[in-house]
């Protein structure tokens, strides 16, 4: 492999993945604002109770055999025929999963209490479906690095949803608004990815194949299966425990922040998966790619997640008004979490280019044993209380396991991430102490002087930083340079 060919691809990649992204998530958050100024907390709570249940099925698909394509290099099978038995694989278990849902439906809204979901997760059933039809496509595009293509579907598949979203919630269609434009999306994902690939599914199927991707899929299978209770399991706790107003105005907060977030760390996964799949063999390359994209996901996302913990409640006063009462302190709290959060966020993907996408699935296990408890119990001290729990249960014990895996797998130790990251790492630390000394000690009412504060609180973080100068000149360099030299 020539590695000056390699990095010019994965440098093309890196900017339409980084477009892709940006354009997505900014539109995609950008609709929810506004249907949040049509809609109440608990319309969206509906429809999360709803999203829950199909997400769950998708763990199947989207975490399954299709990552294979991405990681098997062309040994004993060529990858057109890869491609066709995880094509024939996804739509036959989608179809099953469809069908199963659409028969739990009604009996789970019963169970839930909460008649209005049945139709909505019978219509929201569909992008199984869909999923299934286009994973295949994406999958190919990704393996050889074509993220320009993927722009072009994915502006087309997240303008789809707006389009349609927001006339049906002006015309008060409520939480139908929101459903009707899931799936318009989806419908334009597979049918612009069927346009475009030039791949189409033979009448193909080899169970030898199927039982080798299968060994790689069911521990992705597994990955995601944990990692849907990661990302539901508080949800869940809330429904039992809270409103569907509560669940709404919690699980928007969630959204919110997390959108951001995957605004900053998503164009790099798919390509640090593709790049390091390539990668595996060659240590020192491996290794360098991964510190390198650890270190600038890490400085974003904490970064972001200051602002969130100093300006939330202005942020959620702006953005959804106030019907919506309650929702910046939520901000603020989760943002820093996430932020924290973010210094492990790449380990997955790195598990997976190694072919041991089993680790993350493991890791997951383990964290879930402590959150179950730990949020059952949270959930009956109040809303507050029980998000403090997920922010610091988000944070420990996680990176413990994954800077033990990192180092057994490859080779990349816990002293050297933490010196990679070691000035970014305090300077938030010592703002997140002083934000919380300030909170208790004073208190202070008065949005004037409190604001002043955290710009004051957001300088001192960025002075912290002045050690790390030739890390953002040569970041900002490189950006500048993909953009302007990789067409």
């Amino acid at each position: 492999m020539d590695k000056s060919d390699f990095s010019n691809k994965v440098a093309s990649a890196s900017k339409w993945s980084l477009f892709t992204e940006l354009s997505a998530k900014l539109i995609g958050p950008f609709s929810l604002i506004i249907l949040a100024r049509f809609l109440t907390p608990d319309e969206f709570g509906v429809v999360t109770i709803a999203t829950m249940v199909i997400s769950f099925t998708q763990v199947f698909m989207t975490s399954g055999l299709h990552k294979a394509i991405v990681q098997k290099e062309e040994e004993k099978y060529r990858i057109e025929e890869i491609s066709s038995v995880v094509f024939w694989a996804n739509m036959f278990f989608s179809s099953i999963i469809f069908f199963i849902v659409f028969l739990i439906a009604d009996p789970l809204s019963h169970l839930l209490n909460e008649p209005r979901i049945a139709n909505v997760i019978k219509v929201l059933a569909l992008q199984i479906i869909f999923s299934a039809l286009s994973l295949v496509q994406t999958a190919l595009f990704q393996r050889d690095l074509k993220f320009k293509k993927l722009f072009w579907v994915r502006i087309v598949t997240v303008v789809a949803p707006t389009i349609l979203s927001i006339p049906l919630a002006i015309l008060g269609l409520g939480y139908w608004a929101i459903v009707g434009g899931q799936i318009f999306g989806s419908l334009a994902n597979t049918i612009v990815l069927w346009t475009i690939t030039k791949w189409k599914p033979s009448f193909y199927f080899n169970f030898n194949i199927f039982k080798e991707l299968f060994s790689f899929g069911y521990l992705s299978i597994i990955e995601g299966i944990a990692g849907w209770f990661v990302v539901w399991l508080d949800a869940i706790v809330i429904g039992v425990y809270f409103s569907t107003n509560e669940l709404g105005l919690y699980r928007t907060a969630s959204s919110f922040v997390n959108a951001i977030m995957l605004l900053l760390v998503s164009p790099v996964t798919p390509v640090l998966y593709s790049a390091l799949s390539r990668l595996q063999s060659d240590q020192h390359m491996f290794k360098t790619h991964f510190l390198q994209a650890q270190k600038l996901v890490f400085f974003v996302s904490i970064t972001v997640g200051i602002i969130f913990l100093l300006f939330g409640d202005i942020i959620g006063n702006i953005i959804y008004g106030s019907q919506w009462k309650g929702i910046g302190i939520i901000i603020s709290i989760l943002g820093i979490a996430y932020g924290f959060k973010a210094l492990c966020s790449l380990n997955g993907e790195a598990y997976r280019a190694k072919g041991r996408p089993g680790i993350n699935a493991l890791v997951m296990s383990i964290n879930l044993m402590i959150y179950i408890p730990g949020y059952i119990f949270a959930g009956g001290l109040g809303l507050i209380y029980f998000v403090l729990a997920k922010a610091i249960l988000m944070n420990f014990p996680q990176p413990i396991w994954h800077f033990y895996y990192s180092k057994k797998i490859f080779n990349v130790s816990f002293k050297e991430v933490f010196n990679n990251i070691k000035f970014v790492f305090w300077a938030a630390t010592g703002v997140l102490i002083v934000f919380i000394m300030y909170s208790f000690v004073f208190n202070n009412n008065s949005v004037y002087i409190n604001t002043i504060i955290m710009f004051i609180l957001l300088l001192l973080y960025f002075i912290c930083l002045i050690p790390e100068k030739q890390f953002f000149k040569k970041t900002v360099f490189t950006v500048k340079n993909t953009i302007s030299k990789v067409s």
